[in-house]
């Protein structure tokens, strides 16, 4: 017998919070922690991962494990730990936290198929259904994979094989696959020597790595707000704290918010660190990403450079984790359970390991910046001005766009932007024009009934894109072809509104013709890919780039004199207590674009709510001012740091149940909020979403506000469970 007959398994099924299974070790099997099993579940078979073994259990009877993989255990005790924390925290299935850390490709292992019947035990059915049913196993090994089988006989057919398993005429077996190592992890070919030497630090970039090298050389858990304004020096200051931690024996992660849009990043760890990097993000091929994850994980990589889902690579001992744009909220899952938060569970992880956390930013999350200056945990260092060539930071100013129309400009360029751009092509310098919408206009709408086109899944007007011509849904990316008639009264007074990237790029083009112009936003680089449209641009083979929100991030181009912040207005009203927030940080990080060379740069922000603090104060870069009134909003309004949020999402096809399902969410909550006087914890809502149908869809939510807004909800569970549809969102990075 075992010496442990009995795991505890988190099972692949949809339960909640940090829940296992136990099942028995049959003689003969040899099993651990952390190593994934194939178990009995219900009446199919499921993956699991051993979570806890036993010497005994109360449960009886007690079904056996059926397989084990024979890569043993994947996962670490403490690993183990972080998903059922995660698992609690986010109010997720346990399983659904440890996926996060297990190798690419270990979902859909397990499979039904279904053996050959006997020829005489279908003479009841048909002949030509017999025929084809027996047709499918021909050539094959007495078996046929049961998703494969059914899909060939169609629904009639699928009905009838129903009948012949539950009878036992055609018998269901189960067949799984374990982990398969590829026979090489390494994929890089990188020159052996470093090729990019440390630079001098500055006096405030010297002082911020004497207290992150201080802690890395203690082996002592630290975590840092790195605040440093654009050009400041932040990535040599993870370089050679990174450099640091590798001789101390250790190993580094590096998280950014979308690994394809800083590839100069990138170049420079590669650079650095020669052969000793990895990169891991969701857009790795597959067999690319599995090689990855097996290099770090039999100690191939020192460094692991990528996305979110970089952070549980299984990369050990860990002794330093950076988040750059801490405050970009890619950081947080919102597809999928479990969702978390990237920082949330740095902290966590960071301090299991005793490991160093940094959170670098210009422009810091606000509750970030609140426990930062409150002492909660994070020790704020702060690099306030540019260094090198670069040392003053652009200029930046506001245009009303509401003057210039009063002033006859009917443009979408300011006559002080049209100015700019001409004496940019004049010098033989660059300019980049941001505006945070693609396509060529918002709306499609008809001049004599005011029709507009929406999608017809989601809630969600048509965008306008041209080359090629269609109508996009920027939420389920619906396609379909433009139309010259009203479908509603039959005319043709069909007309564009609003802008995009391509609407700009061809006003580009009439107002200076003969310029070289590059798009870059999501339709463009799904074209031609990131890498290629930053590296014609940084090669000079355009003057002007013209982009969404991703020209802001981590671009270093010195001949950038200009940036254009075409409408900054976009997102500033949604009904979303962020809406400022984003709009102060992401003007900062598009002005931050402009003088990085020898020369004085210019940004120019055109807008129709001149007077908004958060532009006015993003236009003189002041971070700590903007903080201050942020924080009096915040405040009054209960929000974050000064509240805790909790958001209920209910989704279903059907408009009057999503509503009455919320509603009675809604009841629920409110009724125990009265009876147990949590007065500390308000409910808001329900209330449609702000996209209140997205791919078919109707979307309800409800908002828990408080200091612990999941006391309330989990005094509502314990006594009725929340049905199929309902999704708990966790420190909510949107209400919208």
């Amino acid at each position: 017998m075992p010496q442990f007959p009995y795991a505890e398994v988190a099972v692949d099924a949809p339960v909640r919070d940090v829940r296992t299974f136990t099942y028995s070790v049959p003689e003969g099997m040899s099993v651990s922690l952390g190593q994934m099993v194939q178990v009995p579940f219900g009446l199919r078979m499921a993956d699991g991962v051993i979570f806890r073994l036993s010497s005994s259990t109360a449960i009886d009877p007690v079904r056996p494990i059926n397989a084990s993989d024979p890569a043993g255990a994947l996962l670490s005790q403490e690993q183990l730990d972080i998903a059922a924390w995660i698992a609690g925290y986010y109010m997720a299935s346990l399983y659904s936290a440890i996926s996060l850390m297990l190798p690419p490709g270990f979902r859909s292992r397990t499979k039904a198929y279904l053996e050959k019947p006997a020829e005489e035990a279908l003479q009841e059915l048909d002949d030509e259904f017999a025929a084809r049913l027996l047709q499918q196993f021909k050539g094959r090994t007495g078996l046929a994979q049961e998703s494969l089988l059914r899909r060939a006989l169609g629904a009639e057919g699928s009905r009838i094989l129903d009948g012949l398993v539950s009878r036992g005429v055609v018998r269901r077996t189960w067949k799984w696959r374990g982990s398969k190592i590829p026979d090489s992890a390494t994929i890089d070919s990188e020159p052996s020597q470093a090729s990019e030497p440390f630079l001098i630090p500055s006096p405030h970039q010297a002082e911020a790595l004497t207290s992150i090298n201080s802690a890395i050389s203690q082996d002592r858990h630290e975590a840092f707000l790195l605040q440093g304004v654009t050009g400041s020096g932040k990535t040599e200051v993870y370089l050679q704290a990174l450099a640091r931690c590798l001789e101390s024996g250790r190993k580094a992660i590096l998280l950014v918010p979308e690994i394809s849009l800083t590839p100069q990043m990138l170049q420079r760890f590669r650079a650095r660190f020669p052969g000793r990097v990895a990169v891991i993000h969701s857009r790795l091929s597959q067999p690319e990403h599995r090689r990855m994850w097996w290099g770090v994980h039999q100690g191939q990589f020192d460094v692991v450079i990528g996305s979110r889902s970089a952070l549980f690579a299984p990369l050990r001992p860990l002794g330093l984790v950076v988040l750059d744009e801490e405050h970009e909220w890619n950081y947080k899952q919102q597809d999928m359970e479990p969702r978390y938060h990237a920082r949330t569970v740095a902290m966590r992880m960071a301090q299991a390991s005793k490991a160093v956390l940094v959170l670098g930013s210009a422009t810091p999350d606000v509750v970030t910046y609140h426990r930062a200056l409150t002492g909660r945990r994070l020790r704020l260092l702060q690099m306030p001005y540019r260094i090198g060539l670069s040392s003053s930071m652009a200029g930046v100013r506001i245009v009303d766009m509401s003057q210039e129309l009063r002033d006859g400009n009917r443009s979408i360029f300011s006559r002080a932007l049209q100015d700019g751009l001409r004496r940019v092509m004049d010098e033989g310098n660059q300019a980049i024009l941001f505006l945070n919408r693609r396509g060529a206009a918002g709306i499609v709408q008809c001049r004599d009934c005011g029709h507009v086109m929406k999608c017809r899944s989601c809630d969600t007007p048509l965008t306008y894109h041209t080359s090629p011509e269609r109508l996009v849904c920027h939420q389920c990316n619906r396609r379909s072809r433009t139309v010259a008639r009203c479908p509603s009264c039959r005319l043709n007074r069909i007309r564009h509104l609003g802008l995009g990237t391509q609407t700009v790029v061809k006003e580009l083009e009439a107002l200076l013709p003969g310029v070289s112009s590059l798009r870059w936003d999501r339709d463009a680089a799904d074209e031609i890919g990131h890498d290629a449209i930053l590296e014609r641009f940084a090669s000079g083979e355009a003057q002007v780039l013209v982009g969404t929100q991703m020209v802001a991030r981590g671009l270093h181009i010195p001949s950038v004199t200009l940036v254009g912040a075409v409408l900054a207005d976009i997102g500033l009203h949604l009904p979303d207590f962020r809406a400022g927030e984003r709009i102060f940080q992401l003007l900062c990080q598009v002005a931050g674009r402009a003088g990085r060379g020898p020369g004085q740069g210019t940004a120019l922000v055109q807008t129709y709510s001149p007077r908004h603090y958060g532009v006015v104060l993003a236009s003189e870069q002041d971070y700590a001012s903007f903080y201050e009134q942020e924080a009096v909003f915040r405040r009054v309004q209960r929000m974050p740091p000064y509240a805790r949020l909790l958001r209920l999402i209910y989704t279903h096809f059907d408009p009057g149940r999503s509503q009455r399902e919320a509603e009675r969410l809604g009841r629920l909550l409110r009724k125990e909020r009265s009876d147990w006087a949590m007065t500390e914890v308000d409910v808001l809502g329900p209330a449609p979403a702000y996209n209140s149908r997205i791919r078919g869809r109707y979307r309800w939510h409800v908002l828990l506000r408080g200091q612990e807004p999941r006391l309330l909800l989990d005094k509502v569970l314990d006594k009725v469970a929340l049905r199929d549809g309902w999704v708990v969102d966790v420190d909510p990075v949107t209400v919208l």
